[in-house]
């Protein structure tokens, strides 16, 4: 007896604790929760398990050097998608701002699509024009949303002055398709907030708000929006604060389910009174979307972290759904309804289809981030599924095989991190992707797959490094995407995985450093073509772009922030740490005077250090800096004055974005004047 309490104790708490053991996942899409105890719990959660690929681990660290800067000190997780509003707000005072005359003469360089199977840059949805499918509208989580009337050819948009707008769905008016809906907000990472539904009557040209309108302090996100194709005046927004219905063309919204989150909705093919609607759980309505009811049957109730939901055209009783596990993101099965939705039941469980590997073998994945579902409109039988990767069934989700891997690894290369399937209507063989690296595209079920992503300019750039011989010879870090080269007017990708801070040598363009995350820094001599791993002598911790550079003077010296400073004589060969700082937190940025390299400023978020002797000695010279209202984010010396320079700082602390000193760092002035509040990343 006592041995059976005993193990049903110990059960109780392994068990309650996998289910548990991604609440970091669950505090990130709640915007009440804590920035500081998200990272805390993230870090409780990893502190004895490998950082394997695929699990989530990298998206999350990408998500804190993104949000670190922006919500210091409060730890207000919604502060960041102040943007759109703050902008707002300055354009009213500032009304010249967007239409005034510039005084600088701008030109784009790119790069467009993915330079060399690099990636272009997240995509969160891919929709069709209800009249002609060479006209396909995606959407990207921060970039705003983007149209091609050439199947992917070209690409352009016409949301550039929405200000960092995010947006996870569009639906078109199928009875007049130059009005359109837009679902702002970021559904999947949560990296903008949604002010709500926009209208366009112009097919894209201008947008509006509509009677769903929300701050971005309310910190909701919308995931999928309906229009109803019988009665375009009906429209259904699944959001993380329920389900809205609009009766009048979203001028009144009212909301129809108010108790949970929700991620995906379909109508019932030809029945569009009948509505599925998914988080967590899974609900019906047989109204058009005006009640709801909860379906249970067949469904698991347990260790659910997500569902996604596909329905077909082929067997308009058919609803399938995949399920990621609350515990690790992983599996957790494909289910099918027969039966519109009434009942389901479980079609497969293993292997993984949401992992790394393209065996299924691995355990894990990234669920909460990408989860995708499609049935072929032809063939009820047919379901593909994403999440790092794509998989394809012909047996209603018994059975899967691979179908695109991120490698390439036993199926044809489709970037990682897969938001959205969706066939092309009326097709069973041709199919597309939206992921982490732009747009895909099969005709032939998977055979093959093309990156359609052509000019889209989505991408995500960290940092930028010029050639000093050379105009049009440029380096670039992208997130997830890799670091890119551009030579004249060719872009392409030289290194691979998320490109961080690279330069060119400043008296050789074949010799290029790039970096990985955590100050990963290599080498190559020859333009790119192969790399060298240089971090020999480096120690402490790094930031997730850990900051280097190469000396004004001596080409052959390089420096590099840690938790201290670092330097090399030998071009990055072997490294010596010239620096001892008391305040605790990695480098952020420095920069080593032009006019005397023997000046070097270092700053972490929240000091200024500077040196006069090369890393001889170093002296704390915050002074009167806002360091406990706002983080610092950069560092940069006059060319000709080493006593003057300038930090920038990121958050919404107003008034708080750019300071001077003209002393060396003895005092400092406010230089701010004239700028919104919005974060300042550099200067």
């Amino acid at each position: 007896m006592k041995k059976g309490l005993l193990f049903s104790f110990l059960f109780s708490i392994v068990f309650s604790g996998s289910l548990l053991a991604q609440q970091y996942v669950e505090m990130m899409q709640d915007p009440n929760a804590n920035y500081y105890d998200i990272v805390a719990e993230f870090e409780s959660y990893w502190a004895n398990r490998p950082q394997e690929r695929g699990k989530g681990y990298k998206v999350f660290r990408r998500w804190q050097d993104y949000m670190a800067p922006r919500v210091f000190p409060s730890g207000d997780i919604k502060l960041p998608s102040r943007a759109y509003e703050e902008f707002q707000t300055y354009l009213q005072a500032n009304p010249q701002a967007l239409s005034g005359p510039r005084a600088g003469n701008w030109t784009f360089m790119g790069p467009t699509g993915a330079p060399s199977n690099g990636g272009a840059g997240r995509i969160n949805f891919v929709r069709f024009h209800p009249t002609n499918t060479n006209t396909i509208y995606v959407g990207a989580p921060a970039g705003g949303l983007w149209y091609t009337l050439d199947g992917g050819v070209s690409w352009n948009t016409n949301t550039d002055q929405l200000a960092i707008i995010g947006c996870t769905d569009l639906a078109i008016d199928p009875s007049n398709t130059n009005t359109m809906y837009l679902a702002t907000g970021d559904g999947d990472a949560g990296d903008t907030y949604s002010i709500g539904v926009l209208k366009s009557t112009d097919g894209g040209n201008t947008w509006n708000t509509t009677g769903l309108t929300w701050t971005t302090g309310q910190g909701r996100t919308i995931s999928r929006l309906l229009i109803n194709p019988t009665n375009p005046q009906i429209l259904i927004a699944a959001t993380s604060n329920g389900i809205y219905r609009t009766a009048d063309g979203g001028a009144n919204w009212t909301q129809v389910q108010n108790t949970n989150s929700f991620k995906d909705a379909e109508f019932k093919p030809g029945d569009p009174n009948t509505v599925y609607a998914a988080g967590t759980t899974f609900w019906k309505s047989t109204n058009g979307g005006t009640t709801w009811t909860q379906v249970t049957s067949g469904l698991p109730t347990t260790n659910v972290g997500r569902f996604a939901i596909a329905i077909t055209a082929a067997n308009s009783a058919y609803v399938y759904i995949l399920a990621a596990k609350n515990s690790d993101s992983g599996l957790l099965g494909v289910y099918r309804s027969t039966d519109s939705g009434t009942t389901f039941t479980t079609r497969s469980t293993t292997p993984n289809y949401l992992g790394y590997n393209s065996n299924g073998a691995d355990a894990g994945g990234q669920g909460w981030y990408d989860l995708a579902i499609a049935a072929s409109p032809t063939n009820a039988d047919v379901v593909v599924v994403g999440g790092v990767n794509i998989w394809r069934s012909t047996n209603g989700g018994t059975s899967f095989t691979i179908n695109a891997h991120w490698t390439g690894s036993g199926a044809p290369y489709v970037h990682a991190d897969i938001h959205d399937l969706v066939f092309l209507p009326g097709s069973g063989t041709t199919y597309f992707a939206g992921c982490d690296g732009g747009v895909f595209k099969t005709t032939n079920s998977g055979t093959a797959w093309s990156d359609i992503s052509a000019d889209l300019s989505i991408a995500q750039q960290y940092r930028i490094g010029l050639s000093t011989s050379n105009a049009n010879l440029l380096v670039s870090g992208h997130q997830d995407n890799g670091t890119n080269k551009m030579n004249g007017t060719t872009w392409s990708q030289i290194y691979g995985g998320d490109g961080m801070d690279c330069f060119i040598d400043r008296t050789n363009n074949n010799n290029i450093f790039a970096s990985y995350v955590y100050g990963d820094f290599q080498r190559s001599t020859n333009g790119g073509g192969t790399w060298t791993n240089i971090i020999t002598g480096l120690s402490g911790t790094a930031a997730w772009m850990a900051p280097w550079h190469q000396d004004p003077t001596t080409a052959t010296t390089l420096y590099a922030g840690y938790s201290n400073l670092f330097k090399s004589t030998n071009s990055g060969t072997n490294w010596t740490q010239i620096s001892t700082f008391a305040v605790t937190g990695e480098v952020i940025e420095f920069d080593i005077a032009p006019s005397n390299n023997q000046v070097i400023y270092v700053v972490k978020s929240n000091a200024v250090f500077k040196t006069t002797n090369g890393g001889g000695a170093w002296t704390n010279i915050t002074g009167t800096l806002p360091v406990g209202s706002a983080a610092i984010t950069n560092v940069e010396i006059s060319p000709t004055d080493p006593n003057r320079a300038y930090v920038t700082f990121s958050g919404y602390s107003s008034g708080n974005k750019v300071f001077v000193t003209t002393n060396g760092g003895t005092s400092w002035t406010n230089y701010s004047t004239g700028l919104p509040n919005l974060p300042v990343n550099c200067i």
